[in-house]
């Protein structure tokens, strides 16, 4: 893993706000791990400033509820306007009081409501 942060991504910043979610959630480090199959190496490694590959970013990024563009600092993220609907589901999926089923089925639900709204505003 290299050192320095990648096409303008902020390591440093996603650490110091990973960190903030373990220690708000009072779980250990070596809990981290386990839950999200990140090897406790990498986590050491990110804690020296070094950056995670593509799978652990994702699979921190989703247990922490972190947004990995949120760190990009570069002009990509200046350009790209926000995805609403996968911003709807991931908090859909993302919540611990729906079983799956009903999670998949409000997913669905609100994405033919969201699609027949953007189709009905084309017509305007």
């Amino acid at each position: 893993m290299p050192r320095r942060t990648t096409k303008g991504f902020n390591a440093q910043a996603f650490y110091a706000d990973l960190a903030r979610t373990v220690d708000a959630r009072r779980v250990t480090w070596r809990q981290v791990a386990r839950e999200t199959g990140v090897a406790p190496s990498t986590l050491t490694r990110m804690a020296k400033g070094c950056w995670p590959d593509g799978a652990s970013l994702a699979v921190l990024s989703a247990w922490a509820n972190l947004n990995p563009a949120n760190y990009v600092e570069n002009c990509l993220k200046a350009t790209t306007s926000p995805n609403t609907l996968a911003e709807i589901s991931a908090l859909i999926k993302a919540d611990s009081q729906l079983v799956s089923d009903d999670a998949i089925a409000l997913q669905s639900a609100v994405q033919v409501v969201y699609k027949g709204l953007q189709d009905q505003n084309k017509g305007h």
